[in-house]
């Protein structure tokens, strides 16, 4: 073969494998742009999902902020019932010590006033 033979079959070799890289390139560039692209969109989606769960967690927060908050009431409020069942109780042992003695004196009054003699000196005493 003559020399620009050589040159010539040496420089469509060369063409041809430069035209096959560039098509290599562009698919690999598509497929890069392809995973870019679904890359980006799988980061949105992580975005978007850390953004709910850092929502959940406020929301989490404050819901564990209102249950002290209503334990906080209902051991008052249970405070409050124990208070007022003790007065009751202390109520009941006072009518219960000063009630034959008011059915008595409520008695006395009745029979002194059905009498008409009910005088200051009566009321005192039942007093």
């Amino acid at each position: 073969l003559t020399e620009a033979t050589r040159w010539r079959t040496a420089f469509e070799t060369a063409s041809s494998l430069s035209e096959r890289l560039c098509k290599e390139a562009e698919h690999k560039q598509a497929a890069l742009d392809a995973a870019t692209k679904v890359g980006t969109v799988a980061q949105k989606s992580v975005d978007r999902q850390r953004a709910a769960v850092k929502e959940a967690k406020v929301e989490a927060a404050r819901a564990a902020q209102r249950v002290r908050e209503a334990a906080e009431q209902t051991r008052v409020a249970r405070g409050e019932a124990q208070v007022a069942a003790d007065e009751e109780r202390k109520a009941r042992e006072e009518l219960e010590r000063v009630g034959p003695r008011a059915a008595e004196l409520s008695q006395k009054l009745a029979l002194r006033d059905v009498s008409g003699s009910l005088g200051v000196d009566d009321v005192c005493d039942v007093l």
